[in-house]
């Protein structure tokens, strides 16, 4: 009886206590949110790129630079949330002679906006143009206005506009034209900006990006050598060896590199078209260096090129492919020209639709008959002189591709792929010097017929 009254008497205080454990446990999460929530919040306020200049009429200027950002809140998943935004990373410019290329440095693709304001001469305000890097945020060490002063640009201001934007402004002296294009593997935004050409030449190259001490880029200055009058209608030809450094290309049996065989093709054929067409010959590389495909193009238009001709060996995971052929830029449905034009463009097939856009690009239009002639010549001087040093010679014929390095050309320009590196004969023999100083001859008379012939038509 007492072992009952005992047991009784044990249970009643188990029952009184167990709506108290039950409701300590459900406190304990609410706890935790008041600790969690009693946290402070980090604060951040991104540099203006500059004051805004009073009396902007419209709202988008008045808006560009604002001197003070609103203030940004990061709660404590703020870190996570920024590891789903572009960042930008790095701001680069090239300039010359009415034309400047701008390219900033993103760490994955994102959306973007460019927009053009208008001179405003009751103001003095002159022609801007704003960039807004959508769902980004700004990862420059300095955020002071990079100057220019090249006569057509005369600063670029970067700020963090809102908690996604970043905005990038382009201080004009003058505006005539420009255009902007992605290009991916790894991400730059270029934008080409074009006014009336000075007199003067001169080429300045300013890198700005992330150091560990902060540093900025240094400013290089290069004046070219003024070139000997042409006898073949062609002034100055931008010769670019493809890949390079970092970038082998393609790689062939016995490991031959794609970059060596074409670095030093583009060493021979420039200098016989220095010496037998008295024409001036740039290279967008002389050595084994790594150059961005954005930077290839911008060197061709700053150099006023009257041709722009990219060299590369062609490469198939079937090793008997085997042929020669040459393409300009325009839009295609051709799945292995797709495919080609993604591996020259380091990048993955889905990325090649980017550049569609490009196409309605006026004067890229106007050049495209120039680019099929160029293109003819050259495909057609490459098989029959090959024929008479190789057997069995494939004429693939003359495509059309979306390659990065041809876009923004202000001139006829293509892309040629000589031969296979892959194809164990064809690849062992672009590597002898013999077969190289065979297409280095054929490459000559493309260029010399395609120069004759403009020459002619100019004259008509």
């Amino acid at each position: 009886m007492k072992a009952t009254k005992a047991y009784l008497c044990f249970a009643s205080v188990i029952l009184f206590l167990l709506p108290f454990e039950a409701s300590l446990f459900r406190a304990r999460p609410a706890l935790a949110q008041k600790q969690k929530a009693a946290v402070p919040r980090k604060e951040s306020r991104p540099a203006s790129p500059a004051q805004s200049r009073s009396g902007e009429s419209d709202s988008a200027s008045r808006s560009e630079t604002r001197g003070n950002f609103d203030e940004e809140r990061k709660n404590t998943t703020g870190a996570a949330m920024l590891t789903d935004k572009a960042q930008v990373t790095g701001l680069r410019f090239l300039s010359w002679n009415g034309y400047t290329r701008i390219m900033l440095d993103l760490s994955q693709e994102t959306k973007y906006e460019v927009r053009r304001l208008k001179e405003d001469p009751a103001k003095g305000m002159p022609p801007r143009i704003y960039v807004d890097v959508m769902g980004a945020r700004l990862a420059l060490i300095s955020k002071e206005p990079v100057p220019v002063e090249d006569g057509l640009l005369r600063q670029v201001r970067l700020g963090q506009y809102s908690a996604d934007v970043v905005r990038v402004v382009l201080d004009m002296n003058s505006l005539r034209d420009y255009k902007s294009f992605l290009v991916a593997d790894p991400y730059r935004l270029v934008i080409d900006v074009y006014g009336q050409r000075a007199e003067a030449s001169a080429v300045k190259e300013v890198a700005k990006t992330p150091t560990a001490d902060g540093r900025r880029g240094v400013a290089k200055v290069n004046i070219p050598s003024s070139p000997a009058p042409a006898t073949s209608g062609l002034r100055k030809v931008v010769l670019d060896p493809g890949h390079g450094g970092k970038d082998p290309g393609a790689i062939g049996a016995g490991g031959i590199a794609e970059k060596d065989i074409v670095l030093s093709i583009a060493k021979k054929l420039a200098a016989k078209l220095r010496k037998d067409l008295r024409v001036d010959v740039v290279l967008t590389r002389k050595d084994d260096r790594f150059v961005a495909l954005e930077d290839r193009t911008a060197l061709a238009n700053a150099e006023n090129a009257d041709l722009f001709i990219s060299l590369h060996m062609n490469a198939s995971e079937n090793t008997e492919a085997k042929g020669i052929e040459t393409y300009y830029l325009d839009n295609t449905t051709d799945e292995a020209a797709i495919r080609l034009a993604a591996r020259e463009n380091s990048t993955s097939r889905r990325n090649i639709s980017d550049l569609q856009f490009i196409l309605s690009d006026m004067t890229q239009n106007m050049k495209l008959e120039d680019s099929i002639t160029l293109a003819h010549r050259l495909q057609g001087s490459l098989v029959g002189a090959m024929a008479k040093t190789m057997d069995d010679v494939r004429d693939l014929g003359v495509k059309k591709a979306l390659f990065h390095v041809l876009v923004g050309a202000r001139m006829p320009s293509v892309l040629v792929e000589m031969f296979f590196i892959t194809n164990r004969s064809e690849g062992r023999a672009m590597s002898r010097e013999s077969y190289q100083d065979a297409m280095v001859e054929a490459l000559f008379e493309g260029i010399q017929k395609y120069g004759q012939s403009n020459l002619v038509a100019r004259t008509l």
